[in-house]
């Protein structure tokens, strides 16, 4: 149990900006082990960043409301993917080739797909919850909790199926991390907390935030592997932002919840 509960604290260290004790320590191999808690980190974001949109509701509009709860995930969890996806986006639109992809990616700088990329992909996180928080601040907090949890278990598959891809030739412990029995773990483990705050709004409501967040992982996947044949960090991140989007834009259309 303790060990399983420091792999948690190492998945939580490394996803998150949120203090753990120092008990839970650090090794290569506990980072990989955390792989299998993944969704649990994102639903301790998403239930966080819920929170704030549930008080916020109460005295400001949805449109604030959205904007502070997505402020919030992005403070707690340091920007880590936002960057990633910004990386991404400079990376995927400026490189012609896998190793032009990688040394762009590598850079620290921001350009202008980057840029453009992050604002774009934001406009559209709080434009889809701040419409969700116009009809029920409540669902709108289950759906953020939701669109976590499957946005961090889209990671899984992706280093299970592909290879991790590096400039400077070395691995890091997160894509040697996901086996077989982790899988299996971190995918039930999403599941049951995506099913729990997602049952009241209906079957069909969890069945289509999988659809969406299954289709985006493996659209993905085949892009990532088209274009650079493998995964990167920043590869990784990105595909966490686009199923969290694609989640909260699915959930906000017309229709999908009554």
């Amino acid at each position: 149990m303790m060990r399983e509960l420091r792999a948690f604290g190492s998945g939580v260290m490394f996803l998150t900006r949120i203090p753990v004790p120092r008990a839970v320590g650090h090794s290569d191999a506990q980072l990989a082990a955390s792989t299998a808690y993944f969704p649990v980190v994102g639903a301790l974001v998403g239930a966080i960043g819920g929170v704030v949109l549930l008080l916020a509701a109460r005295w400001w509009t949805p449109f604030i409301a959205a904007t502070a709860a997505v402020a919030t995930t992005i403070w707690v969890t340091g920007a880590f993917h936002e960057d990633a996806w910004a990386d991404a986006c400079d990376g995927f639109g400026g490189g012609w080739d896998t190793e032009q992809v990688l040394t762009i990616m590598k850079d620290s700088r921001v350009g202008a797909y980057g840029a453009i990329g992050v604002a774009l992909m934001l406009a559209a996180r709080i434009a889809a919850v701040s419409a969700l928080v116009g009809r029920d601040p409540w669902t709108a907090a289950r759906v953020l909790l939701a669109a976590h949890v499957l946005a961090r278990w889209s990671s899984l598959p992706l280093i299970r199926a592909l290879p991790y891809l590096s400039t400077q030739g070395n691995s890091k412990p997160v894509a040697a991390g996901v086996t077989i029995p982790r899988l299996a773990v971190g995918t039930a483990l999403a599941a049951l907390l995506s099913l729990s705050v997602l049952a009241p709004l209906g079957a069909r409501v969890v069945g289509i935030a999988w659809g969406v967040g299954g289709v985006t992982t493996i659209v993905g996947a085949r892009y990532l592997r088209r274009r650079i044949g493998g995964i990167t960090g920043d590869a990784l991140g990105a595909v966490n932002q686009a199923t969290e989007v694609a989640i909260c834009l699915a959930m906000a259309m017309r229709g999908v919840i009554a």
